[in-house]
């Protein structure tokens, strides 16, 4: 009598849905007989699988939470290498426009050493054709 009961209940729920809902009705259905037959046939006392359960979900937990730390000290050590990286490369760059500073300062202080020079030429080239 009770197998004809849920007969008709889900009788009645899939006469109301449409067909796109059958499958997930009957999926559920299924679940739900499939945990109580489950439980009737388990081979041990609820209690022992509660306990088993519980140990398998804080041995999960542990894991997750040992990757996690994991995965955070690698990003972390990513971390500081990438900062060494930027240290390097900021004093590559310094280092770089300092010798090209000091280059340009070399050639300016070649040029005005050339220009003195050349002043110094005019003004003897000019004395001489002032003189003659």
């Amino acid at each position: 009598m009770k197998y004809n009961n849920y007969r008709n209940a889900l009788s009645s729920l899939t006469a109301q849905k449409t067909d796109s809902t059958l499958p997930v009705v009957a999926l559920l259905a299924g679940l739900a007989i499939g945990a109580v037959i489950g439980v009737l046939f388990a081979p041990q006392r609820g209690a022992d699988i509660r306990t088993k359960i519980a140990d398998k979900a804080k041995d999960l937990t542990d894991t997750a939470k040992d990757k996690l730390h994991l995965a955070k000290r690698k990003v972390l050590s990513e971390a500081d290498q990438l900062a060494e990286l930027k240290d390097e490369a900021i004093d590559k760059a310094k280092t770089k426009s300092k010798e090209a500073l000091n280059a340009a300062e070399g050639i300016v202080d070649q040029l005005k050493s050339k220009a003195k020079g050349l002043e110094s030429d005019a003004k003897a080239t000019a004395e001489k054709v002032l003189n003659s």
